[in-house]
């Protein structure tokens, strides 16, 4: 069944899954602000912009304050407590005032690890039973059917086999599929199986499969591929509506970006400013630095690119980024946590805590590739 539908950010086409055809199909125009917003253009920048004396090419004036630091008002998110020193780079991110928002609460990191575990589980299934353990995956309260969790199993070339909630949507190809953004979510899924490790996380604007929910809202899905005893390959995935950004979803994020620029180098550089790549989502975004700190790509922050991030107006704050850049060099990869605004958002910046990693270019060129999350999620 073809499908094209009229959204605020222009036609969506495809054929259609059940989960879009059941959630979307005779709904017609969306309403006015029903479209979940990507991170867009860093709205915080061109603010900041219009600020006569602030050098908005310094990283240091971003992050530690100068004139983008007013005084702070009750509904302010650094309000909570003074800024994290960047002194912890090489350990633990410093504790927040306990009124702090705090990055990705345990349970929800455990909330994304029980979902790896579960297409795993279900991957290894498949691999041991074929296609017998199928009707297993359909069984509503069962192991693998539970609400909103739920394994949806595609073949090598996007094909739906099986869809637990309404088997009517089996037999549709996910291939073509984009979100209401326009993210080609069915073509990254399939890429990240294909992909050298054959698993990893896409994110996308969908719709919860509940009756009467149209909202668009982030979705976050694992992908693993797998080969059963017929010698078939197939895709097993599962997602989570509206997640909290958790550090296995930066690490995911850094190490595509990694492998991309590995087979690629600079070349990668356009598909990790895609903001509809699978590299840029909600608030998250890679950036990649020169050995030396100098900014080569920001997606969000365009503008800083050709600066050098080590220029820190506080020598505390400078020294301890530059001791970051030395132990990502000298270990391969690193957490560090500094303040720094949201593209996504007009406020000033806020805690954020990031993965940095070397990485070797085919040519041997060393480049540093980091992503991170905001303290809020």
């Amino acid at each position: 069944m073809a499908l094209a539908i009229q959204s605020e950010r222009g036609i969506l086409r495809g054929e259609a899954s059940l989960e879009f055809a059941m959630g979307c199909a005779g709904m017609g125009r969306p309403s006015r602000g029903s479209v979940v917003r990507g991170s867009g253009l860093p709205v915080a920048l061109r603010l900041l912009a219009q600020r006569r004396g602030c050098a908005l090419g310094l990283l240091g004036l971003l992050l530690a304050g100068s004139c983008l630091s007013p005084a702070r008002s009750q509904d302010s998110p650094s309000a909570a407590g003074p800024a994290p020193s960047l002194a912890q780079a090489n350990g633990a991110p410093a504790p927040a005032a306990p009124s702090a928002a705090q990055p990705a609460a345990p349970d929800a990191e455990a909330q994304v690890q029980a979902r790896v575990e579960q297409v795993k589980a279900a991957a290894a299934a498949v691999r041991r039973r074929g296609e017998e353990v199928f009707s297993d995956f359909r069984q509503r309260g069962g192991r693998w059917f539970q609400g909103e969790n739920y394994i949806v199993v595609l073949g090598s070339d996007g094909r739906s086999v099986v869809y637990p909630p309404d088997p009517r949507g089996e037999g549709l190809n996910y291939r073509d599929f984009q979100d209401l953004g326009g993210k080609p979510f069915g073509r990254q899924l399939l890429a990240v199986a294909d992909s050298e490790t054959g698993s990893g996380w896409v994110h996308y604007q969908w719709r919860r499969p509940t009756a009467g929910d149209r909202r668009p809202v982030w979705k976050a899905t694992y992908v693993e591929r797998v080969t059963a005893p017929s010698g078939r390959t197939y895709l097993v995935l599962s997602g989570l509506y509206e997640p909290p950004m958790t550090r296995a979803f930066v690490v995911d994020a850094v190490e595509g970006a990694a492998a991309l620029l590995q087979r690629e180098g600079r070349a990668a550089f356009e598909s990790l400013r895609d903001p509809l790549g699978p590299f840029f989502y909600q608030d998250t975004y890679v950036f990649v630095l020169a050995p030396d700190g100098t900014l080569l790509l920001n997606p969000a922050f365009p503008a800083l690119e050709g600066r050098n991030m080590l220029q820190w107006p506080d020598a505390g704050e400078r020294a301890a980024a530059a001791a970051a850049q030395k132990a990502v060099l000298r270990q391969g990869s690193t957490w560090t946590t500094y303040r720094w605004p949201r593209p996504s958002l007009t406020q000033l910046p806020e805690r954020k805590t990031t993965y940095l990693r070397r990485v070797v270019l085919p040519g041997g060129e060393v480049l540093i590739v980091g992503s991170g999350l905001y303290a809020g999620g």
